[in-house]
């Protein structure tokens, strides 16, 4: 659906700067924001433009943006028809961006606009993304900050990409990068990550973080399942999707050396660039090979289960390699697996389908549990086999089409939108 917003009916200067905020349900801050920002602007001294993404706010946000966007040219208003998260916010106020250098921020005045200008002295310095660090952060302890540095410490070591606060909203891009990553879901954490796929080069500095004033917080101690099994998710597309660079070898290497060579041959063989999600399919089949054979001839239903779940997985590894080329055709349309895990799972298939393989696995380590085993296998007349492998197994592979449908639902990105505009 092609987006539209006011300033497409205004006669104004194309802006070099565009500031993003996305909004919901903050009536009493948006007005103060603005004006707020567009002091800061002003003393910039370059063209700009402000743009609220009001997420299908309850209360009178949109309708304070509409008056205030009548008095200000350089205000445009993104209205979406129903909440679809901040994410799907920011991608819509990137989409709709005029300016070479885009700020976004939240729009509770808890990030300070006053920042804006060492955001873009940086940005200037050569970098194609600036990470504001809410060093000081002024929310509950508990609730907010120790969650945020657990999450922030495990992101880091995961992508490898050591932010101090992935979930600050305050950041400054080149809009030549920002608008080739795909965003979807809850991902807007992972943005950092995210560019280095098209090779962004990020730096970080200290901004100004406020107590909240008015209205209430949209986050809570709720997401921490969540946040894990984005990152769960955001690795395995990693893995996938990222380039991966091709070192000279040095004439001379130690044994060390030498066995970090002979694994990144390996790497390079399950993860090179053409088929790369098939090569991970069969990695992670080969234990289920294995412990198929391993078990076979005393645990038949357990071997049976394990050589299933890994032919399973390579069907899955080979789907999901077609439906990655797939989406590489602009002029081809959405299949039924893409649609499936876009528009059922909500774009977000680990979310759906990882606590369902979760439950099967931990379901099945309690039936393996010897007096358990026993009575199920009483009440059920099956002789001797244990069916807590079934479940173990079934729950992994559930997990694992969880996250085959990421990748599937990442290389879709850019198709379909996660909103309606008004």
């Amino acid at each position: 659906m092609p987006i539209s917003h006011r300033l497409t009916a205004r006669k104004v200067k194309k802006p070099i700067l565009s500031i993003v905020v996305p909004v919901y349900n903050e009536e009493e801050n948006v007005r103060l924001l603005f004006e707020k920002i567009q002091t800061i602007c002003e003393t910039i001294g370059e063209a700009y433009e402000v743009l609220f993404v009001d997420d299908g706010s309850h209360d009178e946000t949109f309708t304070v943006l509409s008056e205030l966007s009548k008095q200000k040219p350089q205000l445009g208003v993104i209205r979406f028809q129903k909440n679809a998260g901040q994410t799907a916010a920011m991608a819509a106020g990137f989409e709709c961006a005029q300016g070479q250098r885009i700020i976004s921020m939240d729009g509770d005045l808890q990030n300070d606009p006053a920042d804006i200008p060492k955001l873009l002295e940086k940005l200037d310095e050569g970098y194609d993304l600036v990470c504001g660090w809410r060093k000081e952060r002024q929310d509950k302890f508990l609730t907010r900050r120790v969650p945020s540095i657990v999450a922030n410490w495990i992101i880091g070591k995961v992508t490898g990409v050591p932010i101090h606060d992935n979930g600050c909203s305050l950041k400054a891009y080149r809009a030549s990068v920002i608008k080739q990553v795909p965003l979807y879901g809850e991902m807007h954490r992972f943005i950092p990550a995210m560019s280095t796929v098209v090779g962004a080069r990020i730096a970080e500095i200290v901004v100004t973080h406020h107590p909240r004033r008015f209205g209430k917080s949209k986050y809570g101690l709720g997401r921490v399942w969540r946040v894990m099994l984005d990152i769960i998710a955001f690795k395995f597309i990693i893995s996938v999707f990222a380039p991966r660079p091709n070192p000279q070898k040095p004439l001379r290497r130690s044994p060390i050396e030498a066995c970090g060579t002979m694994w990144q041959r390996l790497s390079n063989i399950l993860f090179r660039p053409k088929q790369r999600a098939f090569r991970v399919a069969a990695f992670l089949s080969l234990p289920f090979f294995v412990l198929g054979r391993v078990l076979f001839g005393n645990a038949n239903i357990a071997a049976l289960s394990c050589f299933g779940s890994a032919i399973a997985l390579l069907t899955l590894g080979w789907i999901t390699e077609n439906k990655i080329r797939h989406a590489k055709k602009e002029s081809s349309t959405l299949g039924r697996l893409a649609r499936f895990f876009i528009i059922q799972c909500k774009r977000r298939p680990i979310r759906f389908l990882g606590p369902i393989g979760v439950a099967l696995f931990i379901l099945g380590g309690i039936l393996s549990i010897a007096p358990i085993n026993a009575l199920l296998l009483k009440i059920l007349n099956v002789g001797s086999s244990n069916p807590s492998a079934i479940f173990i197994t079934g729950g992994i592979l559930v997990f694992c089409s969880g996250l085959f449908g990421e990748l599937i639902t990442y290389a879709n990105a850019k198709r379909v939108k996660d909103y309606t505009i008004l």
